[in-house]
């Protein structure tokens, strides 16, 4: 037997053509041809993966090699500073507590003009042996010495003024070095060597100002000082 495809009418194997419509009969034994359409293949999501991947580790290795740089200046930063604090402490100890008197005594104080002391040196004391590195707040307070009595001093560059009592004659509790500056024999800046000789007290301390320092007021003080 043959059959219509279309309108599914039987007709005797001798007929080959629907007479409803005229479709090609096919024999009940044939079988349909079933077309298998393949499936779509999905877009891999592998190169996605392994891309964000890639910029996790690179991002990594950014922080990572920014932490070791801040650690590394850190290291650096504190061997500075550690080198320098022990330079420090290796200048403060070399200063003598002992100061040695002078070879020489002069009881005359000179005032001399800036210009001349900022450009003077003076090779004969710095080349002696008995002077005395001091720092910018020593005073004479704690040497012995009665009037007359003298010692020399250097004083390092780079200095503070410290507090001082006194003009021309100072109360033996100023700074050795600030009264230096103040009559005009060193500056702050380049220091230098000064001879302390020591004077009897006062009953009063004047006031002034020169080369940039003032000098304060005291009363009565048993022992002074003047330098140059």
């Amino acid at each position: 037997m043959k059959h219509c495809s279309i309108c599914n009418q039987t007709y005797d194997d001798t007929q080959s053509f629907c007479l409803m419509d005229g479709t090609p009969l096919t024999t009940d034994s044939e079988e349909k041809t079933v077309v298998m359409q393949s499936p779509t293949r999905k877009k891999s999501k592998i190169p996605l993966v392994l891309g964000l991947l890639c910029l996790l580790v690179l991002a990594g290795s950014g922080l990572m090699a920014w932490l070791l740089f801040n650690n590394y200046s850190r290291q650096t930063k504190n061997v500075r500073d550690n080198q320098k604090t022990e330079v420090n402490v290796k200048s403060s100890s070399a200063l003598p507590s002992t100061p040695m008197p002078a070879s020489t005594v002069n009881s005359l104080v000179e005032e001399s003009s800036p210009k001349e002391d900022e450009l003077k040196e003076t090779s004969d004391n710095e080349d002696s042996e008995n002077v005395t590195p001091i720092a910018w707040d020593t005073t004479p307070g704690g040497f012995k010495g009665e009037a007359g009595q003298t010692y020399t001093f250097r004083c390092p560059e780079e200095g503070t003024a410290q507090a001082i009592f006194g003009s021309d004659v100072y109360a033996d509790y100023s700074s050795i070095c600030t009264a230096a500056v103040h009559v005009g024999l060193i500056n702050l800046i380049r220091g230098g060597v000064v001879t302390l000789e020591f004077r009897p007290g006062r009953s009063i301390y004047g006031s002034t100002t020169r080369y940039g320092i003032k000098s304060n007021t005291a009363g009565t003080h048993t022992r002074s000082f003047v330098v140059r």
